[in-house]
């Protein structure tokens, strides 16, 4: 199924899709770097900017090319569901974006997804900035141990 993902034209995805790729992610080993947004922005916060370059160094490993990785763009629970969507998504292009352009890496490694406000870091307190964020999974269980 992720396969299928890794070179899609469009970058969004039913809301079946986006739920079989949580279910997936939910086993792989997640990298949930601190990699924070301002309200109502896709923009990467300054105070983030070293999260983002640790992340685009440790996948520019060699060991790691070729590998698939999830990236997960989250909103906090204020606006629409479907403003949301929109934003998570952008969030999540934000990140392959950087990485892509500043890291050379592949953008077919990268599957950017957006979870709106469904998926909350703290689901406590779903209008918290914290859910503002981008999480990244590698799907791959052949690289997911190094």
């Amino acid at each position: 199924f992720v396969a299928t993902l890794r070179n899609r034209k469009t970058r969004s995805l039913s809301l079946g899709e986006r739920e079989q790729l949580a279910e997936i992610a939910l086993t792989k080993p997640k990298i949930d770097l601190e990699i924070q947004f301002d309200y109502n922005s896709a923009e990467i916060r300054t105070s983030s900017m070293a999260s983002v370059q640790a992340l685009g160094e440790a996948l520019s490993n060699p060991s790691l090319k070729g590998s698939t990785f999830v990236v997960a763009g989250h909103t906090d629970a204020i606006g629409s569901e479907a403003f949301n969507q929109d934003l998570s998504e952008r969030r999540a292009d934000t990140i392959k974006r950087y990485l892509t352009e500043k890291y050379g890496i592949a953008g077919t490694d990268l599957v950017t997804v957006g979870y709106g406000k469904t998926k909350p870091k703290d689901p406590n307190a779903p209008m918290d900035p914290i859910n503002r964020r981008v999480q990244v999974v590698n799907m791959d269980t052949k690289t997911a141990s190094k």
